[in-house]
């Protein structure tokens, strides 16, 4: 007859608590995998994040930009004071459409590209003069494209440049892009252009839009009046900002 000691563990408590033991080491290296699977995959996921975003940041910064849209403007050089707009379109015309943009603005973009066909039949038509504030509050990348802006309205390719800056807009508008847009936007490019490009001349009249933007109480792009009033964007389509310009005009 065998006896143990009270209190003393028996052979089935033995192996319950070596079993237990087990589990517990078992369900410990299963947590080291998981947590090393998940580092991994982490690191994977921050590679392959900042891989993207370096290969998209070094094609917006080296692609050169497309065509730009054909125009039947009749451009002409325009003096350009610190704190005013650029102005397109016959001074005489009856309705002023005023935008406040930026050249790195998604929705103003999207803008460019659905109304631009009706602003500018209405300002050939001269029913029309568009009043253009370029703001650059979204990166450097708009306030280089902004200041490049006032180069090339002073230069006289301004409208043609305008268009051209929204058609690529996904460009990052480094020195270089700047200039082989102006090189797409006019046959001769004047030498000014260049210098006003390189030397950043006209970023002093940039600072002076966000200036003057600040001013009025514009907090966002885009941002529209029609004859001094606010034009809301929501609901709004060509036709019906044709038929407000033609109801006016």
């Amino acid at each position: 007859m065998s006896s143990r000691t009270p209190g003393a563990p028996g052979p089935r408590s033995s192996r319950s608590a070596s079993e237990a033991a087990r589990r517990a080491t078992e369900q410990a290296a299963q947590r080291r995998r998981d947590r090393n699977r998940l580092v991994l995959l982490v690191a994977v996921l921050v590679v392959a994040l900042v891989g993207g975003g370096l290969g998209l940041q070094a094609w917006r910064t080296g692609r050169s930009p497309s065509a730009v849209p054909a125009s039947s403007y009749a451009d002409a050089p325009q003096p350009l004071a610190e704190g005013q707009p650029v102005r397109f379109g016959d001074a005489s015309a009856p309705v002023e459409l005023t935008v406040y943009e930026d050249f790195h603005c998604p929705h103003c973009a999207d803008f460019a590209d659905e109304f631009g066909p009706t602003l500018d039949a209405a300002r050939d038509a001269g029913r029309l003069r568009l009043t253009v504030w370029p703001m650059s509050f979204i990166d450097e990348g708009s306030d280089r494209a902004a200041a490049a802006l006032g180069c090339a309205t002073e230069a006289g390719f301004g409208e043609r440049y305008h268009h051209g800056l929204f058609a690529n807009a996904q460009l990052q508008w480094s020195q270089e892009q700047l200039l082989e847009l102006g090189r797409l936007s006019t046959d001769v490019v004047p030498d000014g252009f260049t210098s006003c490009v390189q030397g950043q001349q006209k970023a002093g009249w940039a600072d002076s839009v966000d200036a003057a933007a600040e001013a009025a109480g514009v907090t966002g792009t885009p941002t529209l009046f029609l004859d001094g009033a606010p034009l809301p964007l929501e609901g709004l389509t060509p036709e019906s900002l044709q038929s407000m310009i033609e109801a006016k005009g």
